[in-house]
């Protein structure tokens, strides 16, 4: 891994361009919350957190070449993180049960905490555990993926099993997991002492979303990402100049599974819930959906995705709940007319990069 790592390294290469457009939508979604309603601003904060779960997998797909189906499995992991240190600070009050133990382990019989969740009454641990939780699993399972030179559709077929095997057992296990319903009425989200008001839950996944995608767009553009490009293009190329691409691999969709992790640890104090519903397939597709419209291999297509299919499916909504038909329509016109997805439609001088040419770094 000491050789992944001593890769990161900032290639000579400044986007001027990009960065002024960055900092003007940045400021757009800073003034955001003070000129639209509650409605919309918990809205957008949603769709910020499913554009940044997108560029996590843009960072595995588009630059490496691996299509999952599994981070909403990621996603889910660092929201039930999340959601057990919320559910279990409800005070006694506002229990339906008066006490301490959540309402669900209760109807399913459990007389005391699990030893497995006590833990995650506590902040620092819930917040270690979402990042922890998902990257620890993808680590394990892509050491196994990536290590025994499993390529191609396989992987696919891989995700997806895992994403169908952990809904089943999510749902299962009730009385630990909420089962189908999930955990839900959890508590509000406070921070040195004060309660977070949906206003500063906007600001921190607003600041979370530009983190990823400064980080995102730093590690892709250094010899690291030339790296990850060059493997998505010719991987056998790439291992007969002497690099482990296993461990590439390894590192980029771990890294990608923690970034999934803190979005799902963000997601539940915004929507007060989380799910076995984000485990399955069905959003699993919803997030590959989101690379492929936006555009793989360019970090904002994603973000640019999810909040405009967001924005339809929310006004189609009010017309009829066939929105999956809306967004299926889309998707079959930008496979049809616009490969590249929507970040195709810029001016080509917008989309300048660096060559993808490999340069050993001595």
């Amino acid at each position: 891994m000491a050789e992944v790592v001593g890769r990161i390294r900032q290639a000579n290469y400044v986007p001027k361009r990009w960065l002024a457009i960055s900092l003007v939508l940045l400021a757009i979604f800073a003034i955001f919350p003070f000129v639209a309603g509650t409605f919309q601003t918990n809205l957008m904060a949603k769709l910020l957190l499913f554009g940044t779960l997108g560029v996590s997998l843009d960072l595995v797909w588009g630059f490496t070449g691996i299509l999952s189906f599994a981070h909403g499995v990621f996603f889910t992991l660092g929201g039930y993180a999340m959601a057990y240190y919320l559910k279990l600070n409800l005070s006694a009050t506002a229990n339906n049960y008066g006490g301490t133990l959540p309402d669900f382990m209760v109807w399913n019989g459990l007389k005391e905490l699990p030893w497995f969740i006590a833990p995650l009454q506590y902040f620092p641990v819930a917040v270690i555990a979402m990042v922890v939780l998902p990257a620890g699993f993808a680590y394990l399972i892509g050491s196994f993926i990536f290590r025994s030179k499993v390529s191609g559709v396989y992987i696919t077929v891989i995700t997806l099993a895992i994403s169908s095997a952990l809904t089943t057992f999510f749902v299962s296990q009730q009385a630990y997991t909420g089962g189908t319903n999930g955990i839900t009425d959890v508590s509000k989200l406070i921070l040195f002492g004060a309660t977070v008001p949906p206003m500063g839950i906007y600001f921190i996944i607003l600041t979370f979303a530009a983190l990823v995608m400064a980080g995102s767009w730093w590690l892709t553009q250094s010899n690291f990402g030339l790296i990850l490009r060059s493997i998505k293009e010719n991987e056998q190329r790439i291992s007969y100049l002497g690099y482990d691409v296993a461990n590439f691999k390894i590192f980029i969709w771990t890294l990608s599974a923690g970034i999934a992790g803190i979005a799902g640890g963000l997601f539940v104090p915004l929507n007060n819930f989380i799910s076995p519903v984000y485990l399955g397939v069905a959003f699993g597709t919803q997030i590959v959906i989101w690379v492929a419209v936006g555009g793989r291999g360019t970090l904002f297509g994603p973000i640019i995705a999810a909040i405009l299919l967001g924005q339809i499916q929310n006004s189609v909504d009010r017309v009829t709940q066939d929105w999956q038909l809306i967004v299926g329509v889309i998707l079959v016109l930008v496979v049809l007319f616009l490969p590249d997805g929507l970040m195709s439609l810029l001016p080509k001088k917008f989309l300048s990069k660096k060559s993808n040419q490999l340069e050993r770094t001595e």
